[in-house]
């Protein structure tokens, strides 16, 4: 406790000290000369930066202004290129200023970067809205690595290591302080705009809001940022300044966690070879937030790990590696179970790669007399970029590995003969239904069907003669191959449920004089008219039935009750999953007469859960018919 009083007292008196130095001994606001002057010299120094920000948000301020149905436009590629083009063009301006290229250089560098983004552009397709996941991933892969690039390109090569921790120092503080800023600044401004709205009845759309956090974030918090980078990196080699919050931070906030971390993995290893079971997947996140809490300590540590008072950073450093080595293994063996249970895809691919980086940096420093925190970054950053495109990549691989394991299923079960399509002479067993509906949602999310096209005779795209990316939902090509679509989650004990009926199906309403569609869930009031049908309803608080109810002259007049519960329990049991799609609509419908009333409820789609077997109805969508006989005369 007298440490960590110690750390605050010596944190405000630094705090004070930089403050005096700062300012003089008072605070001052910079004036708006200042600002306009720092401002523009920001722009001088990273014009091509700025320029990307502008045009990405731009794009991004049109496609949100834009409605209706969506459409192809170039804008999806510029804005992707723009969130890419943040990182690369700020590495490739500080490496320059790094290692003092003239400026016809540096242009130069920038300039073929803008042209490595144009690239990238070029693969981003105009029908964005329509087209697979994969584009999304990927970039959220080469952002990642682009990010970690930023943080050691510009100090790569020997030593250099003080002025690296310095830099990254100054970039995540101006980071924070840039977000606190941008989200003071939106929250400013969008209370004036809300004024406006409700005190001089100036119509502002709720779009206006989006546009105005969009433009915060583009141009002021990247703006703000930039001007807080460090202009003299050379310098930062000698720089001595720890903040002593960051010590305080990391002694009393990390170091706990990563012991808490350590005990419980520790126990859990030891019931794994007590027991003698394989380690279940949710220990893999457990194990990643212990090494990153321990290497972001190491991290926070380093430029006062030689200090005399400070040997014990050194020896736990050294520990912790050493206590990775078993974790790591846990890890592997964990992410293992279910790559050879249910395939590749992007996040298993990820979470092996991420285990083998893990196995080779534990290695390097417990073996390694360098033992360069660079390590760290750089790696990081060129597995990234490396996995994140060509036929080793996590996307290529994935696609691959699910592709083969829906050949082999479909083989197995007479569905793909001789290489084509065709429905099976007999029903596929419910597990391996299970499994093609799982493959086939995947593909249809992530990839699209283009792997398993030549399988079929028909087009699965929603567009075949047109250049949409839509393709057609799982249901319809599960229908094509003759199997009926299973909406589960892999590998879970499901207590959710989701019942659908197919909607390319007609619905039979002879009989019945008028219609009206419903959405009742457990927050849909407990009793409503439906306006201009002679007919109100009511549900009771656990939805578990629906009360049909006519109104003569506005009393209630005659009554019907249909017990939903009864029908949804009944298509469960029927079909013998907790997530299907593709029910024949008859088979989620159910007709009631009652007095002058005659009404059919058809159910469109039900969420439910079930908790130790009671059934708890959340909400459906469901069409009612119905007529009402006249009165006889008196």
């Amino acid at each position: 406790m007298a440490a960590f009083e110690e750390d605050v007292r010596a944190s405000r008196s630094a705090a004070d000290d930089r403050t005096s130095q700062m300012f003089g001994g008072r605070m001052k606001l910079p004036s708006i000369t200042q600002v306009a002057v720092d401002a523009a010299r920001t722009l001088r120094r990273f014009p091509i930066v700025l320029l990307n920000a502008a045009a990405g948000t731009a794009a991004a301020v049109i496609l949100l202004e834009h409605e209706g149905p969506a459409q192809s436009t170039i804008l999806f590629k510029v804005l992707f290129a723009a969130v890419l083009g943040m990182p690369l063009l700020i590495m490739i301006a500080l490496s320059a200023e790094k290692r003092r290229w003239s400026a016809g250089a540096a242009l130069a560098a920038q300039c073929a970067g803008v042209l490595a983004l144009a690239a990238y552009a070029w693969t981003i397709p105009s029908d964005l809205s329509n087209a697979p996941e994969i584009h999304y991933y990927r970039l959220l892969l080469i952002a990642a690595g682009l990010h970690f690039c930023v943080a050691v390109v510009p100090f790569a090569g020997p030593g250099g290591t003080n002025g690296f921790w310095h830099y990254n120092k100054a970039l995540l503080m101006r980071a924070i302080t840039a977000g606190l800023f941008s989200g003071v600044l939106y929250a400013g401004l969008a209370v004036a705009l809300a004024a406006l709205d409700n005190l001089f009845g100036v119509t502002v759309g709720p779009k206006r809001y989006g546009e105005l956090w969009i433009v915060t974030v583009g141009m002021f918090m990247t703006w703000f940022f930039l001007g807080g980078v460090p202009e003299d990196l050379d310098a930062l080699e000698e720089s001595g300044d720890y903040p002593t919050v960051i010590k305080i931070f990391a002694q009393y906030i990390l170091l706990p966690l990563v012991l808490v971390y350590l005990v419980i993995l520790y126990a859990y290893t030891g019931k794994i070879l007590l027991s003698w079971e394989w380690p279940r997947g949710w220990v893999s996140g457990l194990i990643l937030g212990f090494a990153t809490a321990g290497m972001l300590m190491q991290l926070l540590f380093h430029p006062i790990r030689d200090r005399a008072e400070n040997v014990w950073i050194k020896n736990a450093s050294r520990w912790f590696y050493l206590a990775m080595v078993p974790l790591v293994a846990m890890l592997l063996m964990a992410v293992w179970r279910r790559v050879s249970e249910y395939g590749v895809t992007e996040g298993r691919y990820i979470a092996v790669v991420t285990g083998l980086w893990l196995a080779a940096i534990v290695l390097y420093f417990i073996v390694s007399r360098d033992k360069s925190i660079k390590a760290i970054p750089a790696s990081l950053g060129a597995v990234a970029l490396a996995v994140s495109f060509g036929p080793w990549g996590a996307f290529a691989v994935s696609e691959s590995s699910q592709v083969e394991r829906l050949r082999e299923i479909l083989t197995r079960t007479s569905v793909l003969v001789d290489g084509t399509v065709r429905p099976p002479a007999a029903p596929v067993p419910f597990e391996e239904t299970k499994q093609i509906s799982s493959i086939i949602e995947y593909l249809h999310n992530v990839h699209g069907y283009d792997r398993i096209q030549p399988w079929f005779r028909e087009r699965l795209r929603t567009d075949p003669a047109g250049g949409s990316f839509a393709y057609k939902d799982p249901a319809a090509v599960t229908k094509m191959m003759g199997v009926d679509y299973v909406r589960v989650w892999e590998g879970t004990a499901q207590k959710d449920i989701n019942l659908k009926a197919d909607t390319d199906r007609p619905l039979e309403i002879g009989g019945y004089d008028r219609l009206c569609r419903l959405q009742i869930s457990s927050s849909s009031t407990y009793k409503k008219e439906i306006v201009g049908g002679g007919l109100s309803y009511r549900t009771t608080p656990g939805l578990d039935t629906l009360s049909i109810l006519t109104t003569e002259q506005g009393k209630p007049a005659d009554s019907l009750r249909i017990d939903v519960r009864q029908l949804i329990e009944r298509v469960q049991a029927e079909y013998k999953n907790t997530n299907t799609w593709n029910i024949p609509p008859e088979r989620m419908s159910v007709a009631v007469a009652e007095g002058r009333m005659r009404v059919k409820l058809c159910l469109h789609q039900v969420f439910a859960r079930r908790d130790d077997a009671v059934l708890k109805i959340t909400m459906y969508e469901c069409t009612i018919l119905y007529s009402i006989a006249a009165l006889p005369p008196p």
